[in-house]
């Protein structure tokens, strides 16, 4: 059985944080995690919009030049490690494509930008698993518990929502998680997600 890799996606405050801890301890001894590149970057000392300068689209075009190619990288180099560990689940927390709900033209303006296949970027991905941001399921509740690093308003969220939707729609195994789910709910439906596709040869 060959490797399968799985991107977590969603606009911010999706509850990706609590669905990867779930899959990690289901999984544990089968997957390789590989984490959020904006979180690493924003944790990491790059300059973050409310604390360090305003917000600007030139500021996120610089962002998203760094995230794509270490978010390359690290999922190349992770597929190297299960390979060496043996281990043949890889979850990505964010995929290549998450940088189109950034990028002002969308998907046809992020791909020509950064010289990205959009078929061949779907490809890299055995399946696609979304959870619905809290900014379109349940804005009340929409904040920054989970990832001090968040800075966007409600209203960016629930924009980046919408574009992640469009960003990965074209994948056959797209998979939708509202957001209106108990937790409980969200964490068994993905975690039998993962299982199965982890069964098929």
């Amino acid at each position: 059985m060959g490797i399968k890799k799985i991107a977590l996606v969603g606009g911010p405050c999706a509850g990706k944080t609590t669905i990867l801890s779930a899959i990690r301890e289901e999984f544990a001894d089968q997957t390789i995690f590989v984490p959020e590149v904006a979180t690493l970057l924003l944790e990491g000392g790059f300059p973050i919009p409310g604390t360090h300068l305003p917000w600007s689209e030139k500021w996120q075009s610089a962002f998203q030049s760094a995230v794509l190619p270490l978010q390359q990288a690290l999922e190349d180099t992770n597929e190297l490690v299960a390979e060496a560990k043996g281990r043949n689940l890889i979850i990505c927390d964010r995929g290549l494509l998450d940088g189109a709900a950034y990028t002002p033209g969308g998907v046809a303006e992020f791909c020509r930008r950064y010289n990205l296949n959009y078929e061949k970027a779907l490809a890299n991905y055995t399946a696609i698993i979304h959870l619905e941001s809290l900014a379109t399921s349940d804005p009340q509740k929409y904040g920054k518990r989970g990832n001090a690093s968040r800075f966007e308003t409600v209203e960016r969220a629930r924009e980046i929502e919408l574009a992640v939707r469009e960003a990965w729609k074209g994948h056959p195994r797209y998979i939708f998680v509202g957001g209106k789910k108990d937790v409980s709910s969200k964490i068994s439906e993905v975690v039998g997600m993962v299982r199965f596709l982890l069964s098929e040869k």
